[in-house]
């Protein structure tokens, strides 16, 4: 009996170890026919496929993959995202839109691509981005999530990525930023948020990003910061917040960002910048108010402190004053070679006010600066206007007679300008004699017509990208001299507080006629500048004796002669 039972018991493992057997090897025929993800002809009928890029040091592995959605019914959790396993070696990952559009983040996907440093989600329809929708990318480096729609950041939808360095989502509708939304992101250093519908910025949305360095938050909604709103950011070096609806920028808004070198606030609604809205930046060295609304710039402490800053855009405003005591802080930061200023497009009224400029353009070493200051622009009022109609009819009254003699030698590389190129203003360096700026008295708003020299050519010389000119001027001490026509005309550049001006040979050009009587000055050194047809005589003594002046001389030698023999015989 007993070795019966012995016998069965073994009859029995036999055979289970023979199903068990069986049951592996079927479950491996199984895995072996799978279809492949990255498979798109062959056996493929997975509803997420992939284009994939073997690495080329080893073609058993895959180095890419751009992901598609081939029905509509893929849910979050579907089985079919377990096919990603093939690609767990993969380093970058896109998925975009095919003939279905992605509705969510693909986190289940993610669980078996835990190589990947570069993801990119784009042109989907995904409205939020749920917390640590990627927490199973333990490497990532850089994630994309351009054009999908994405209306709701949650809290901690991006977290505890320690390597994360670049996060962009550009194109999208989110309407705000949660603080808590970017928690433990050590190695984040540029968020890009441009063209949203952010119309809040939550105080200390961005606490935990201490080590980021660039942030674009242009093209949105934004009508308003505070001091909160930036804390955390010590490292920030760029902040775009071009495009946006800022109508005041108040006291200590930028105080927490200390190593801020690039505010972009173009294209705003700005119209007031108080005493302290540029506190604490004593690092910055570009800030950019183009296009707004500003008018007056009047709070004496706006500059203060920015001490670094060497490049100033107050284009496309309406700005009327402009204060020298307001640029104090800040106005030697512009007499390096690398220096700009543009106030172009402003409503300066035409001043002795604005003669701080034509001081700036005298000492800057940028030779663009001062052309931009020499081309800078009034709006006169009717007491000036009418005192320049008076100099232009001048002007036309005395160059009628000798114009057609000196067209000939005006040098064909000038241009001159029109008046409907001003849009009805005066260049400010050709009104400064009829304001009186001239004498020092800044304030005087009088108009005084002063009569002046003619300008005399000192040289002139080529660099690209500008041709610059310099030219001599001084007052003329008799004040019943008749006007010089050359001096009267319009749109001449010059400095009367200095011996030598800057102007360029386009603004010079304007008027740079030859002097009268084509007597070049002795002093003007460029040949280029003379016209060819003045040539210096050859000296007497050079000249040859004409043949005729010969011919007299012989037949007086000879009756010299005869008249001596006559006399001698005589005696």
């Amino acid at each position: 009996m007993s070795t019966n039972m012995n016998f069965w018991r073994v009859i029995a493992v036999m055979c289970v170890a023979t199903a068990f057997v069986q049951s592996k090897s079927t479950h491996h025929q199984k895995r072996a026919t799978r279809p492949n993800i990255c498979d798109l002809v062959y056996n493929n009928t997975l509803d997420v496929r992939c284009y994939c890029t073997k690495d080329n040091q080893n073609p058993k592995i895959f180095k890419s993959a751009d992901c598609f959605l081939f029905a509509e019914h893929v849910k979050p959790e579907d089985d079919t995202w377990t096919a990603f396993d093939y690609l767990k070696d993969v380093t970058k990952l896109t998925f975009t839109k095919n003939n279905i559009t992605m509705k969510y983040i693909p986190t289940e996907a993610l669980k078996y691509t835990k190589s990947v440093l570069n993801l990119d989600i784009k042109y989907g329809n995904i409205e939020k981005v749920g917390a640590y929708a990627f927490a199973n990318l333990s490497a990532v480096q850089e994630i994309t999530l351009r054009g999908n729609q994405i209306k709701i950041l949650e809290v901690n939808a991006f977290a505890d990525h320690k390597d994360l360095a670049i996060l962009g989502l550009d194109t999208n509708a989110i309407v705000e930023i949660n603080r808590d939304v970017f928690v433990n992101l050590p190695s984040l250093e540029k968020l890009y948020l441009t063209n949203n519908k952010i119309t809040t910025l939550h105080d200390r949305a961005f606490v935990h990003l201490s080590n980021l360095k660039e942030i674009e938050i242009d093209r949105n909604n934004i009508f308003s910061l505070n001091s909160e709103t930036f804390s955390g950011l010590k490292k920030l070096q760029k902040l775009d917040l071009s495009s946006n609806s800022l109508e005041v920028i108040g006291d200590n808004t930028f105080l927490p960002l200390v190593n801020l070198r690039s505010l972009n606030l173009d294209g705003n609604k700005i119209q007031m910048l108080d005493n302290k809205a540029f506190f604490g930046l004593s690092s910055l060295q570009s800030l950019s108010l183009a296009h707004n609304n500003i008018v007056d710039i009047d709070n004496l402490k706006v500059f203060e402190g920015l001490k670094s800053l060497i490049s100033l855009n107050l284009r496309g405003n309406k700005i009327k004053i402009l204060k020298a005591e307001v640029m104090a802080p800040i106005l030697t930061n512009f007499y390096g070679g690398i220096s700009t200023l543009d106030v172009d497009d402003n409503n300066f009224p035409c001043s002795c006010q604005l003669d701080w400029f034509t001081s700036l353009m005298n000492k800057t070493q940028n030779e663009n600066l001062k052309l931009a200051l020499n081309n800078l622009k009034c709006q006169p009022d009717a007491a000036l206007r009418e005192a320049w109609s008076k100099t232009e009819e001048i002007e036309k009254n005395t160059t009628q007679t000798t114009e057609d003699e000196e067209t000939q030698f005006q040098n064909p590389e000038y241009e001159y300008y029109d008046d409907t190129q001003l849009d009805g203003k005066f260049f400010y360096v050709d009104v400064r004699d009829l304001l009186n700026c001239t004498k020092g008295t800044k304030t005087k708003s009088e108009i005084t017509t002063t009569t002046r020299k003619s300008p005399t050519a000192a040289s002139t010389k080529a660099s690209s990208p500008y041709t610059t000119t310099t030219v001599k001027t001084e007052l003329n001490k008799e004040l019943t001299t008749k006007p010089d026509p050359k001096l009267t005309t319009k749109y001449f550049t010059t400095e009367t507080s200095v011996t030598q001006g800057h102007t360029t040979a386009k603004m010079a050009a304007a008027v740079a006629k030859p002097p009268e009587n084509h007597v070049f000055a002795p002093d003007a050194t460029s040949v280029e500048a003379k016209p060819d047809k003045i040539k210096a005589h050859r000296s007497i003594q050079e000249k040859e004796t004409p043949d005729y002046l010969k011919s007299d001389a012989n037949i007086n030698l000879g009756c010299g002669m005869l008249l001596t023999v006559i006399l001698y015989l005589i005696h």
